[in-house]
């Protein structure tokens, strides 16, 4: 687990980058993408890979990433950003102001990464919950 915002961003900057656009359509390619891209990124051992709890820690974590990422634009805003986000895309309206390249990036990683979470967790929701949670102790920490 990333032990600084900073690191966390560094991590999840890796992650958007290691995504393919667009991501494979059939579920066991996209599933393998996402966690090729979790490896890259560091947020998951290649040890750990097919470790349902593993790999929902490398999710959460990499959640978790993504909204330290988004608070550089919005300090202390971030986990609320990434939470409109996914609310947008899920029920398919475009928040005001339109988000930004790196805010969209942010969204389609986090979508990817949720879409995974299906595969590994029973509770996708409670794993995204916990990533906001640690993310706002990971803020609260180093300030």
């Amino acid at each position: 687990m990333p032990t600084s915002p900073a690191d966390s961003r560094a991590d999840a900057r890796r992650l958007i980058e290691a995504l393919p656009r667009p991501l494979p359509r059939d579920e066991a390619r996209r599933a393998n993408a996402v966690q090729g891209a979790l490896l890259a990124s560091g947020l998951l051992d290649s040890n750990d890979l097919g470790n349902s709890p593993a790999v929902s820690a490398a999710t959460r974590d990499g959640l978790t990433s993504l909204a330290h990422l988004l608070d550089e634009d919005a300090p202390g805003h971030g986990a609320g950003q990434l939470l409109l986000l996914l609310l947008a895309e899920h029920n398919a309206f475009t928040p005001h102001p339109a988000p930004d390249t790196l805010q969209r990036h942010a969204r389609n990683a986090a979508t990817a990464l949720l879409h995974l979470a299906l595969w590994h967790t029973d509770d996708p929701l409670r794993l995204l919950a916990n990533a906001l949670q640690a993310h706002a102790e990971e803020a609260r920490d180093s300030s």
